[in-house]
Order: structure tokens, then sequence, then C-alpha cells
């Protein structure tokens, strides 16, 4: 990794695109070369602070709330939402806007999936760094493109539990002290979680509420009529994946094996869960520089 000592500019970060603004934020470095992170569904640029700041300079870092998340204000309409080409469509819209070379496309989770189907065809990516991304088979895919598909997708438990996610409270302490107490974050690394509210909650009229609100996190997750494997085919620089071994991986044996097969390199952590860079975001951060 760069010496610690060497830390990038850390401030928010906004631009313009056709239907609404793309948010984020920058972890500036003059000189160095770009990278730009995406986030996992129901997340924000926010959540991963601790691991993108710990890159030191290794790169000039954009982090993205996607459209629906943290502060992006892109229209949001869970009902129009079948794969995940709008999230694609607004990362090459960036990229095209910001019109620079040698980009490393980096995500975890939905955001690692985007930024490999944003890369398909491009010549200003140099490399992709994939942590976590949601690799669903082929046949699955398939199957979300048809008729039938949104009666499979109620029954999934991500999409469920998504769809009913209490997203209302009085105050962010309220919800710190709730969240703290969930299995889920209990692995986190201190401050994670504070990180991830930062920009995972938006003031209301009567308090804060989820930015990502449930019914687009549910529509999200049912969303899988994706081309992922043709794009992993066609990648046009290198690809590293970062793969759990525990059972909450998206990147499981079948996925391993294939990425193999077309050439990508793989680190597989048997202790990391899915979501490594909340828990380990020193280790995810080396990993982003290797």
């Amino acid at each position: 990794m760069t010496n610690s000592n060497t830390t990038p500019e850390l401030r928010r970060y906004a631009v313009r695109l056709d239907a609404g603004e793309v948010t984020g934020w920058r972890f500036e470095k003059a000189g160095a070369p770009p990278l730009l992170f995406l986030h996992a569904t129901g997340f924000c640029a926010s959540a991963y602070r601790q691991m993108l700041s710990s890159l030191g300079g290794a790169y000039d870092i954009y982090a993205l709330d996607l459209r629906g998340h943290g502060r992006n204000s892109l229209p949001a309409d869970p009902g129009s939402l079948h794969s995940w080409a709008v999230f694609r469509d607004d990362v090459r819209a960036f990229l095209d806007r910001e019109d620079r070379k040698d980009w490393t496309l980096a995500g975890h989770s939905l955001g690692a999936a985007v930024a490999l189907l944003s890369a398909e065809g491009r010549r200003d990516v140099a490399a992709l760094k994939l942590i976590e991304p949601v690799a669903m088979p082929v046949w699955l895919s398939r199957l979300a493109k048809t008729p039938v598909w949104p009666v499979f997708a109620a029954r999934m438990p991500l999409v469920r539990q998504a769809a009913r996610r209490r997203s209302e409270w009085a105050s962010r302490e309220e919800v710190a002290a709730s969240y703290g107490r969930k299995a889920l974050f209990r692995d986190w690394a201190p401050g994670v979680l504070e990180d991830y509210l930062t920009d995972g909650l938006a003031e209301t009229a009567s308090g804060v509420g989820l930015a990502c609100a449930p019914s687009w996190e549910a529509a999200t997750f049912a969303a899988q009529g994706n081309d992922f494997w043709n794009a992993a085919a066609k990648a046009p620089a290198p690809v590293r994946i970062f793969a759990a071994r525990q059972a909450s991986s998206t990147a499981p044996a079948f996925a391993r094996r294939r990425f193999q097969r077309l050439g990508a390199t793989l680190t597989v952590d048997n202790a990391a869960g899915h979501l490594a860079p909340m828990q380990k975001p020193q280790e995810l951060a080396s990993f982003l520089a290797s």
C-alpha cells in the first residue's frame, strides 16, 4: 500500500448529468491515476470512507452515490427498474464527462457488477478491481428477463426484507443506537456505521429517513436481468476479484471458477463475509492498492 502519510484531500463531490445531480466523495490526489469506486445496494459512498482513505496517495479517487442512494438526485422509480442498465448508463455518462484516461473501476457487490458492466467497450479503463461482485448464474439472469420473473423476485429473501425495512426515525442518534444492536453491524470496524449513516440518512420533516428508499432497494435486488458474464468475457482490462468464502458471498465457487477461466486474478478470504469492506477496511484497501 502507498505510504499512509500521503493523505488525499477528502471533500464532498457533485456533478450534474442530464437528469439530475450525481454526488459522492472525492479523495483527491493530484497526479495520481483515477479510481472510481461504486457502493453496494442500499449503501452509499460515505460508508467506504475508512477503506478509501487508507489508500493514501495511490489513486485520485471518486466515490459516487448511485442513483437512488445517498445524496444522488437522479430519478429513482422502482417500477421502471428491471436491470442495472440505468446504473451502468449513469456511470458511463460520468466517465464521458470527466474525460480522463487509465481509470481503475472498482466497487463492492452491486457496485462491482456495475463497474464491470460499465467497462464494456471502453478504451479509458486500465483495470477492474471488484469486491464481492454479484455474479448470478446465467440461467437466473435469463429468467429475470421473462414475464414470470416478478413472481420469483417477490419471494427472494433480500427483496422481501428490503421492502419492509423501517425507513424513518426521530433522530440520527436513534438510528445509530438501533443499528448498533443489530447482528449485521456487530463485526463492522469502529466508526464505519457512523460513516455509512452520514449520507445513508437524509433529513425529513419529522426527523431522518433512509436515503435509499426501501422500495428502491428492493427493486434493485430484484433487477437481475443483467448480462454480467457477457461483460466479464469482454472486459477491456485486467480483472481482479476479492471473494469471501463465507455463505454470504455473492461470488460463490461456481463464479470463482468461471472468473478464473476468463483470466481474472482471485483473492479468496476464508474469514471475511460479503460486507468485507465494512469489516476489514484496511485489508480491502490493500486489495485495491495491489
